[in-house]
């Protein structure tokens, strides 16, 4: 496994091993229902290794048949490179040059009863050529309680810095019908493993939720919420939120920061990406208010994170200034950013975030309130300039006529 972030890959091994871990991190939240036991993996009904340049593993076709499902992965050279598949979403083909090839990556399933699967996966990187994965797998596994055959968790690394693992299942719908479902893209190269949270013969996946990189602190220091989803029938569902997992998630809210402890250290530079995570992970258990009150303490207010709003109206243009003046930069507190971030985001409802004061169609209305005010202000402080141009003064005008 390689991982492009400390905390999501250390959770991750001690998760493999059936580790739990204790990190000095006191969570000002109170209550839950004890977690005694460590993440259960559920081991794969079989593997395929199909590329690995890292580790160079040469591109090869294998074929595999577990249940009754025959599974098999063809690989092609010196193909068009392909603008759609399970691993990938669709390329504009005139981005592309024409002329460029690739060694293509194609799964072909098929199961009693049901018609034939096939359909491209990626192009790999191989020597010069172009391609989108270093490396790609095929895992089988039983994920829902259905009597149908096996689903595929395809899956691939596309190499780069802090990027990324991209997978996908492949599986049968209700109707019998092959439908692929992706999973949320990841950070660093390893199969998003199944486990069983509850020891009770579910499968879940343990995820982390990547919209959170970068939002509040440089990628680094950007910690992400955890999020558990569920495959059933051909679609991936979140169920983080489900009380099946209130104990699982109060152990990782009290484990799950190793970088920090509560309160924050004294050096709070990054300190506000740290408490987004945090926001909403008391959101997720019920705890909003509580982990709201807590972040108002302790975020940072001079953080140079924060986002930036004009106001004055686009349509003035200001000789020598190209954007917006800086007398008109309006600043966004971080507590507004990160409420309307939670919103976008779904931990939090309009009603809880308008609770919390922000309440997105009155912050945009106060806005243009403002802007309106400042530009018939300026406007009537610089007459010589006509609406939405930076006219000439009309003196000069008259002397050109």
């Amino acid at each position: 496994m390689r991982c492009s972030k400390v905390v999501p890959c250390l959770l991750a091994i001690l998760g493999t091993l059936a580790i739990t871990p204790v990190f000095a991190h006191a969570a000002p939240v109170a209550g839950g229902t004890p977690y005694a036991g460590a993440l259960q993996t559920v081991r794969p009904l079989a593997r395929i290794r199909v590329f690995d340049r890292v580790h160079a593993l040469q591109p090869q076709p294998v074929a595999l048949t577990v249940e009754g499902l025959s599974v098999k992965v063809e690989v092609a050279e010196n193909q068009p490179c392909p603008v759609h598949g399970l691993l990938m979403g669709d390329v504009d083909p005139s981005t592309a040059p024409p002329e460029q090839h690739c060694t293509v990556a194609t799964l072909v399933a098929q199961a009693p009863g049901r018609p034939e699967f096939r359909q491209a996966i990626a192009s790999l990187i191989t020597g010069d050529e172009g391609g989108m994965l270093g490396s790609l797998q095929v895992a089988l596994y039983h994920l829902d309680k259905s009597s149908g055959p096996p689903q595929m968790l395809v899956s691939g690394y596309t190499m780069g810095a802090h990027c990324c693992t991209v997978s996908a299942i492949v599986g049968s719908n209700a109707a019998g019908q092959w439908v692929v479902a992706p999973l949320a893209t990841q950070d660093g190269d390893g199969t998003p493993g199944v486990v069983d949270i509850n020891h009770d013969g579910g499968r879940q996946f343990v995820l982390w939720d990547q919209r959170f990189n970068y939002v509040f602190a440089p990628y680094v220091w950007s910690v992400l919420p955890v999020v558990i989803d569920e495959y059933t029938q051909g679609s991936v569902r979140t169920v983080t939120t489900q009380p099946a997992y209130a104990g699982f998630l109060w152990a990782y809210f009290r484990r799950g920061f190793p970088s920090f402890r509560a309160p924050p250290p004294p050096d709070r530079k990054v300190v506000n990406g740290f408490l987004a995570a945090y926001v909403a992970n008391s959101a997720n258990l019920g705890q909003l208010r509580a982990g709201w009150t807590y972040m108002l303490h302790w975020y940072d207010r001079h953080a140079n994170d924060q986002d930036t709003w004009c106001a004055l109206d686009p349509s003035v243009q200001v000789r020598g200034v190209t954007g917006c003046p800086a007398a008109f930069v309006r600043k966004i507190a971080y507590p507004q950013k990160l409420a309307l971030f939670l919103l976008k985001t779904g931990y939090i409802t309009p009603a809880q975030c308008a609770a919390f004061g922000y309440d997105p169609a009155r912050i945009q209305a106060r806005q243009a309130a403002i802007r309106t005010a400042n530009t018939a202000r300026w406007r009537a402080a610089h007459p010589e300039h006509s609406v939405g141009t930076d006219a000439a003064p009309p003196q000069q005008e008259r002397a050109r006529q």
